[in-house]
């Protein structure tokens, strides 16, 4: 049953308050803004309505943001407010109050809430920054960082071993003479390839580990259909050796977090984990919405669903949008040419040949983009859409006469592409863009004018944000596993930090004098 905390302060309390807190801490300006009963209604329906009272909820979620304000554990925050006045004050307990617990906090985070509710909570203070007309919806920028998952990552071989051990585990609960069969006969073999050869590598590895996996599947089918943590270790080995052995793009590095994932965020730099997708507003620098995912999802694939939570969650379309060249896809482009908001993203720069051979920006597209002219001032209007199937996606074939292609003297500096057999060949009589190149067409236009060099060099305003969240609230390392764990950790990062930047504009620091 939901319980409010509802404490009678006596004199004793108030005189010590009184005189012990510091009137300008951060806690109790962030007090002074912020009601924080909107968490009442947002999670009362995780409540029955009989039975033992439960913590207050909103003195819970504070106990959380304070975790995030000062980098604090669960351990280390109940241990913090047991001493620590400002913390009682702000959680509006007594002297003599009990502190809830760390396996509290925990079971409320873990079994109470999901991350919907932590993000209903994100949502709700950028609302009251709205309130306080702290948001112009001028320019939004919009960036990711990576966020590493908290474990460590085993070679290959380990963890398809890892992954293999929990099968056994789990069917050891419920067969445990099969498990230690299995066991014993899945080491005996691995033991004869390193007789065989003093190296083994991961494939043989799989190999063995998918031949027994297979064993463990036909005497073990039964109990496949009902069993769900069975299933669950056994389906996660199966999706491991059937990723690496075939060569997946998508593959699982760690068994303790399955969901985080690896990818280049620049040649040579590796990077493990999650991502963090935010969009900011530059005037404010509040963060607006944001997105989590495993680190292999690309940035531009988080552009219009971060401004489309933008828009329904608390009602703000930007008038431009800033991004860096990883965003600039054409359905990125076309998206904010559709939904009139001006883009400030730039390109990457053409690929250079060492040739004459003509590229793409020398041929001259009419504003309507119905009409294509030729480095040799021929025109057409004739084309053709066709489905791209591999890349799933509609393109714009604009065909020349194949007259004026025969006997066009700069024929000899077309486009071209080098076919298997070495040869040029020849593309001038067609020109194959996105069916959506218009935008393309008008976002080229745009970097070429100073108000894009202006608003491009303003994204340094996202970078601050990042860098303030993994220097003061422990974004860079995930405090808990698996997806949602990092929705959670991710999500109150970014309610911190935009906490603490609403104090910074509500409550500027004096100006000093010069004198």
């Amino acid at each position: 049953m939901l319980k409010k905390n509802r404490p009678q302060l006596d004199m004793f309390d108030h005189i010590i308050f009184e005189k012990l807190v510091p009137k300008d801490h951060l806690l109790i300006k962030i007090d002074s803004i912020i009601d924080f009963s909107f968490i009442y209604d947002l999670v009362k329906d995780q409540y029955s309505p009989i039975g033992r009272g439960s913590k207050d909820p909103v003195m819970l979620v504070k106990i959380f943001l304070l975790e995030y304000l000062y980098r604090l554990s669960d351990v280390e925050v109940v241990k913090r407010i047991q001493t620590d006045i400002v913390f009682r004050w702000f959680l509006n307990l007594g002297i003599n109050d009990t502190v809830p617990d760390d396996t509290t906090l925990s079971f409320f985070r873990v079994q109470r809430l999901t991350e919907k509710h932590f993000e209903a909570f994100f949502t709700e203070i950028v609302k009251k920054c709205i309130e306080k007309d702290l948001i112009r919806t001028n320019r939004f920028i919009i960036d990711s960082t990576d966020v590493a998952a908290n474990v460590n990552y085993p070679s290959i071989k380990k963890l398809a071993r890892i992954a293999f051990n929990k099968v056994i585990q789990a069917v050891a609960e419920f067969n445990e003479p099969l498990a230690a069969e299995i066991a014993a006969a899945i080491d005996s073999e691995l033991d004869q390839a390193y007789e065989t050869t003093e190296k083994v590598n991961w494939r043989k590895h799989f190999e063995i580990t998918q031949k027994y996996l297979d064993k463990l599947y036909i005497k073990t089918y039964d109990e496949l259909q009902y069993n769900q943590k069975y299933l669950d270790a056994f389906g996660l080995c199966y999706d491991l050796l059937d990723q690496y052995a075939n060569n997946k793009k998508d593959k699982i590095v760690s068994i303790v977090d399955p969901d985080a994932r690896v990818a280049h965020k620049s040649v040579g730099n590796v990077k493990k984990g999650y991502k963090d997708h935010i969009i900011i507003d530059e005037d404010s620098e509040i963060i607006l919405a944001s997105s989590q995912t495993p680190f292999n999802v690309g940035d531009g694939k988080k552009l219009q669903e971060l401004l489309q939570k933008t828009e329904t969650q608390v009602g703000l379309k930007p008038k431009e949008l800033s991004a860096d060249k990883a965003y600039g896809e054409t359905e990125n482009r076309a998206f904010l040419k559709d939904n009139t908001i001006v883009s400030n993203i730039a390109f990457y720069e053409e690929s250079t040949r060492e040739n004459d051979y003509f590229k793409m920006k020398d041929f001259i597209f009419s504003d309507d983009f119905k009409t294509v002219t030729c480095p040799n001032g021929k025109s057409t209007e004739f084309f053709k859409i066709r489905y791209e199937k591999v890349h799933d996606r509609k393109m714009k074939e604009f065909q020349f006469d194949p007259k004026d292609f025969s006997q066009c003297p700069l024929i000899d500096q077309y486009i071209y592409r080098l076919k298997k057999n070495g040869k040029h060949h020849h593309k001038g009589r067609h020109v194959t863009v996105y069916l959506r190149h218009d935008a393309v067409l008008t976002d080229k236009a745009r970097v070429s004018t100073p108000e894009f060099t202006i608003a491009y060099n303003k994204r340094y305003k996202i970078e601050r944000r990042f860098a303030t969240m993994v220097r003061n609230h422990g974004l860079r390392r995930c405090r808990y596993i698996r997806l949602r764990g990092a929705k959670i950790h991710i999500t109150m990062a970014n309610l911190a930090c935009n906490i603490v930047r609403m104090v910074s504009l509500l409550f500027p620091p004096p100006k000093i004098l010069k004198i």
